[in-house]
């Protein structure tokens, strides 16, 4: 145990480790001072002209986030998705009284990498929930004449075992059904290119038939309906097997990196379970494990830090701690913009959503 004095000490110790001098961040990111400062600028310029442009003409912050979410609504263009991506990421470069040229320059590198990072995850959203549909409808085409591939049942197999859920299961049924499963993935184009999800998903959701039916050949398209897990509530032995299907999907997907869509896969292992939501609920995390877009807009509104100032696009907003905490209630609302995600990926009426910000703007 460390007493206060120690843990100070280490903080600062880690803060140290973890220092990158200004000129260094410069040049990871290849700018020099001016071109960040005008890159910084032009970031915060182009969301509010882009506003104007989209005819969003309040002061009022609240009632900017509610007619832009509106507009996504109808219209979900490139223009759009900036100033959607940029109102979630935003760290106090957008509204923030900052008047430190490398404080922009360093919320400008954070923010951007992030807004870019989201853009990326909601515009392949639809592109994933469609190959997901027609994976599913590729499974019929399976070609049951295929070899195994002996070399990587072997590896499968050694893999699975060192986990705890499966550690048990070694012997030759388990083995044979494990070269009837990589069998089935490599007669077909879709699953191969999910293999970490394909194998970690039948592993964990189908693992006593495959661990103990001889000659059990799974229904792979049952892996990709939703599976909702009971993780509220430890019985103890449920939560120590969901640490280790997160741990073999993570295992297979660094085995498998460089030969399938890393990115379909982890889409696939976020949204077709909640294991993603359990793991960052519940464990000390040491993985980068991937999130639904919920949990991303959860995190990155966490992660808002905000200047006490307000600056002079809101004028009224100054002096006025009233509608400052209303304006901080929005952008920390996680839930909120949580809702709102949820909504617009289910196509679903906003007006709820809208009508939430309304009551904030008039508080």
């Amino acid at each position: 145990m460390y007493d206060e004095y120690e843990e100070i000490q280490q903080f600062l110790d880690e803060e140290a480790d973890s220092y990158v001098p200004f000129e260094e961040v410069l040049e990871g990111h290849g700018f020099t001072f001016e071109e960040a400062l005008n890159g910084a600028e032009n970031y915060r310029s182009k969301f509010f002209s882009l506003l104007r442009k989209n005819g969003i003409t309040s002061n009022n912050i609240n009632v900017i986030c509610m007619e832009l979410a509106e507009k996504l609504q109808q219209n979900h263009n490139d223009e759009m998705l900036f100033l959607y991506t940029a109102m979630l990421t935003e760290n106090g470069l957008l509204f923030g009284n900052i008047t430190d040229s490398e404080q922009k320059i360093l919320l400008w590198f954070d923010q951007s990498e992030k807004a870019e990072f989201l853009a990326e995850i909601i515009t392949n959203e639809p592109v994933f929930r469609e190959r997901i549909r027609e994976t599913v409808n590729s499974i019929k085409s399976i070609n049951t004449a295929a070899e195994i591939d002996r070399e990587e049942q072997a590896l499968l197999y050694k893999m699975a075992l060192e986990h705890g859920f499966l550690y048990k299961a070694r012997g030759n049924v388990f083995l044979e059904n494990i070269g009837e499963l990589v069998r089935q993935v490599n007669s077909n184009k879709h699953l191969k290119a999910v293999k970490p999800y394909v194998y970690s998903a039948v592993l964990c959701k189908k693992n006593k038939l495959i661990t103990g039916r001889k000659n059990y050949s799974s229904n792979i398209g049952v892996i990709f309906e939703p599976t909702e897990y009971r993780i509220d509530k430890d019985n103890g032995k449920n939560y120590d097997t969901y640490q280790s299907c997160v741990e073999l999907y993570e295992q297979l997907r660094r085995h498998y990196y460089d030969e399938c869509d890393v990115e379909f896969s982890d889409y696939c292992f976020a949204n077709l379970s909640n294991l993603s939501e359990w793991y960052y609920d519940s464990c000390e995390l040491d993985e980068d494990i991937p999130m639904t877009l919920k949990q991303t807009v959860e995190m990155l509104a966490e992660t808002i830090e905000l200047s006490s100032e307000i600056d002079d696009i809101s004028e009224f907003i100054d002096d006025n701690p009233v509608l400052e905490i209303s304006y901080l209630n929005v952008l920390y609302e996680s839930e909120t913009w949580s809702d709102f995600v949820d909504a617009m990926r289910n196509d679903e009426d906003i007006h709820e959503y809208a009508e939430k910000l309304y009551k904030l703007a008039e508080a």
